[in-house]
C-alpha cells in the first residue's frame, strides 16, 4: 500500500496510470511508451541486427485475457518498430493442455529464439518443460503459475485479488444490515489464478461464520457461460429470497450470473462479485440496476507489452536475466473496482483507476499533508 507514498521516481501505479487506451485493444504511445520501454527502440533493439524468432503459445485465444495480452504485445511491437524485425509465430491450443504441450514442443523443434506461453496449464506440461530446459531456449509465461525453467511469469497476485473481492462481498452484506447471510459460489480449479481466488474466498468465509455457503459449482472453461447460467437459475429457484450473493472467480461467469438474476427480477435482492475487470463487465456495471457490484482490474494489455520488453532486454540485448527479473514472478497491481464508487470513465482502461482502498488512504494523506 506504499506505491504512491514516495513522491520521487516512478511507482507501479503511476507507471500504469500514465498510459491511456483508446479501447481495450490499443495501448500506449509516444513519450510514455519510450519511458516504459527504457531504451527498447529500433536503434537499441538488437545487437548485430539479427531478428528474433518468438513463438507465442496461447492456451485459449477465445478468452478475453489472452486476446487483450496478445493485443498489448502487438501494439508494443508496432510502437517500437520491432514488428519489422521480429518473426512472431502465434498458435492457439484452444483450451487443450495436450495441444499446449505439442505446440511448445513444436516451438522447441523450430529452434525459436524465445517462447512465450499465455495463460497455460503448465502443471500438465512437465515433459515439454523438461525439453525446454534441455534446449536452453529462453522461456517466459503470462499468468500460468511459475514453472521452471521460465525466466518470468507475469501476473497479478491472485491471493490478493481473491481477498479483495471476497472481503468486499462481506462488507457489502454488512452494509445491508445482515447478521446472517447466504451465498453460493462458482468455482474454477482449472487455472492457478481462479483456484487461488476460490481458496482465499473460503478462508474469508471461515472468519465470517455468519455467512453460509449454501452451494457451489465447479466449472470447466468449456461451456462455462451456459453452465453458470443454468446453475444460477437452479440456485435462485432453490433458495429464492434467502440467497444474498453469488461469488464468481472471474467476470465472464459473473456476467452470466448477473444476466440470470436480472431475468428473474432479483437484482435488488442478490448481488455478484467477479474478477479481472474486463471492459464488457465494467461497461455493464455502470448500469444502475446491474447486480455485478465489484471486480478487480488486471492489466492484461500491459502484461503483453511487458513480455515484449523482457524478451527484448534478455534475448535481444543479452542482458543478464537475474538483473532484469530479480524474482521469477512479476506481479502487477489490480485495483479493486466498486460500482458507483471508482469505475473508470467509459473508454478508459479498466485498470487505469484508483483502487478503492487507495481512496481511503488518499483521504487520510490529504489531511496529514495539508
Amino acid at each position: 500500500m506504499t506505491d504512491d507514498m514516495e513522491p520521487r521516481g516512478q511507482t507501479r501505479r503511476s507507471l500504469l496510470g500514465g498510459f491511456g487506451l483508446a479501447g481495450a485493444a490499443s495501448i500506449m504511445g509516444g513519450a510514455q511508451l519510450a519511458q516504459f520501454t527504457l531504451g527498447s527502440t529500433p536503434a537499441f533493439a538488437q545487437q548485430g541486427g539479427k531478428p528474433l524468432s518468438v513463438a507465442v503459445v496461447a492456451q485459449q485465444m477465445a478468452a478475453q485475457s489472452d486476446q487483450r495480452s496478445w493485443d498489448g504485445l502487438q501494439q508494443w511491437l508496432k510502437t517500437t518498430g520491432l514488428d519489422k524485425t521480429w518473426k512472431i509465430t502465434q498458435t492457439d491450443a484452444k483450451g487443450d493442455p495436450g495441444q499446449l504441450v505439442s505446440q511448445i514442443e513444436d516451438a522447441i523443434t523450430a529452434k525459436a529464439d524465445a517462447i512465450l506461453v499465455l495463460y497455460g496449464t503448465l502443471t500438465a506440461a512437465h515433459s515439454a518443460l523438461d525439453d525446454l530446459a534441455k534446449s536452453k531456449i529462453p522461456f517466459f509465461s503470462l499468468d500460468s503459475g511459475w514453472q521452471s525453467p521460465a525466466i518470468a511469469d507475469i501476473t497479478s497476485n491472485n491471493f490478493v485479488m481473491g481477498s479483495q473481492t471476497s472481503q468486499y462481498m462481506v462488507d457489502n452484506l454488512l452494509s445491508k444490515g445482515k447478521d446472517k447471510a447466504n451465498i453460493c459460489a462458482v468455482i474454477a480449479n482449472f487455472h492457478h489464478g481462479t483456484r487461488k481466488r476460490g481458496k482465499v474466498m473460503k478462508s474469508v468465509l471461515s472468519e465470517n461464520e455468519w455467512i453460509s455457503l449454501k452451494n457451489e459449482r465447479v466449472i470447466q472453461y468449456s461451456g462455462f457461460y451456459e453452465t453458470t447460467q443454468n446453475t444460477v437459475n437452479d440456485w435462485l429457484t432453490t433458495y429464492g429470497n434467502d440467497l444474498d450473493a453469488i461469488w464468481c472467480p472471474w467476470d465472464e461467469p459473473a456476467m452470466a450470473a448477473a444476466e440470470v438474476i436480472v431475468s428473474r427480477g432479483m437484482q435488488d435482492r442478490v448481488f455478484v462479485v467477479g474478477a479481472d475487470g474486463h471492459p464488457t463487465a465494467v461497461d455493464r456495471m455502470r448500469k444502475p440496476d446491474y447486480p455485478l457490484v465489484a471486480t478487480v482490474a488486471q492489466a492484461f494489455e500491459i502484461w503483453g507489452a511487458y513480455s515484449g520488453w523482457l524478451i527484448n532486454e534478455i534475448v535481444g540485448k543479452g542482458r543478464n536475466a537475474k538483473e532484469v527479473v530479480p524474482v521469477p514472478t512479476v506481479e502487477f497491481p489490480a485495483p479493486l473496482l466498486v460500482k458507483g464508487v471508482n469505475l473508470p470513465e467509459a473508454g478508459k482502461p479498466t485498470w487505469d483507476a484508483t483502487d478503492l482502498y487507495y481512496i481511503y488512504r488518499d483521504r487520510a494523506l490529504k489531511g496529514m499533508r495539508g
